[in-house]
């Protein structure tokens, strides 16, 4: 039986996995990005040729990549957004693209709540501050009772929703592909202004528009309410950063929670910003929920082969 060449592009992968003895019998394992670093477009065009498999991350196949890949059949990412991946240039080619929308989504809904629960008591700048010696104290904010504004209502936002709600908070979403959702307490807004301007928090779950524009700019930022907290566990193309620094300087924004970013590593203005939380692009990155998207990026690519 012949098997079919992968490369495996994708910066972090375990191999210990459940199915790993099913990929072996289908797919022959030729290259593995073990740099720890996110690859380039150039890089990609290298390790592709022969291949007729991928195992990827957020690494750019663009319609160049996609197109010098002669060999290649199918895209399995790891995770759920597709807007790494020219899907038309993949497409024309009959290259099949896979991704693995359910493993992530407890993980990245509870870094949300994270965050959220963060900014609103405060914990990162008092543990900042109490490292120092400084013990100055000041009066945070409850969760429950507050309106959090949730933009994008796919299965994170959904779980995001279920959570808060749980916890005393009332929901509203601004999704134009989806007007109803799982509890008729819910509100759904006719606007994303609507939203933005009647929200105590605001969540982005959804995919970046195909032409990049930020979806929180400085005209939409302008309507937030004053002193709401924004989140960002999606991509960091939704925001408009240097919009977004203006609203914190100006305090309408009373701070903000930001797992992803437009450059990343991210190294600029918004570090300045006591009231903004960080982490490095990890929302999904637990034990359990990588374990299980690596397994369905797999099941993916050895069901891609056998189909």
């Amino acid at each position: 039986m012949k098997k079919h060449p992968i490369a495996i592009t994708i910066r972090s992968f375990g191999l210990n996995l459940k199915n790993q003895k099913e990929l072996q019998k289908t797919c022959s394992l030729r290259y593995i990005n073990t740099t720890g670093n996110r690859l380039t477009g150039p890089e990609l065009s290298e390790i592709l040729k022969g291949i007729e498999g991928v195992i990827a991350g957020t690494e750019p196949f663009s319609r160049q990549v996609i197109e010098s890949a002669t060999d290649l059949r199918v895209i399995s990412r790891v995770g759920v957004g597709l807007d790494s991946i020219d899907l038309d240039a993949a497409k024309e080619r009959g290259i099949a693209v896979k991704n693995t929308p359910d493993a992530p989504v407890q993980a990245v809904a509870e870094h949300t709540l994270a965050l959220i629960l963060d900014l609103l008591k405060k914990i990162t700048a008092y543990n900042t501050n109490i490292h120092r010696g400084d013990f100055h104290v000041e009066t945070g904010r409850m969760l429950a009772g507050k309106r959090v504004g949730i933009i994008g209502l796919g299965r994170i936002g959904t779980r995001v929703a279920t959570l808060a709600s749980a916890l005393g908070c009332t929901i509203a979403y601004y999704d134009p592909f989806r007007m109803t959702g799982l509890s008729e307490t819910w509100q759904a807004c006719s606007s994303m202004e609507q939203l933005l301007e009647t929200s105590d928090i605001v969540t982005l779950h959804m995919t970046p528009h195909k032409s990049e524009k930020p979806l929180l700019d400085t005209e939409s930022l302008s309507l937030i309410k004053n002193g709401a907290v924004v989140i960002n566990t999606a991509r960091g193309s939704l925001i408009d950063e240097p919009a977004l620094i203006h609203a914190l300087s100006s305090g309408r924004i009373a701070g903000a929670g930001l797992d992803v970013f437009s450059h990343e590593p991210y190294s600029g203005r918004l570090l300045e910003f006591p009231q903004v939380v960080m982490t490095p692009h990890v929302a999904s990155n637990t034990d359990e929920s990588r374990q299980q998207m690596e397994i369905e990026a797999v099941n993916n690519i050895i069901t891609a082969f056998e189909e």
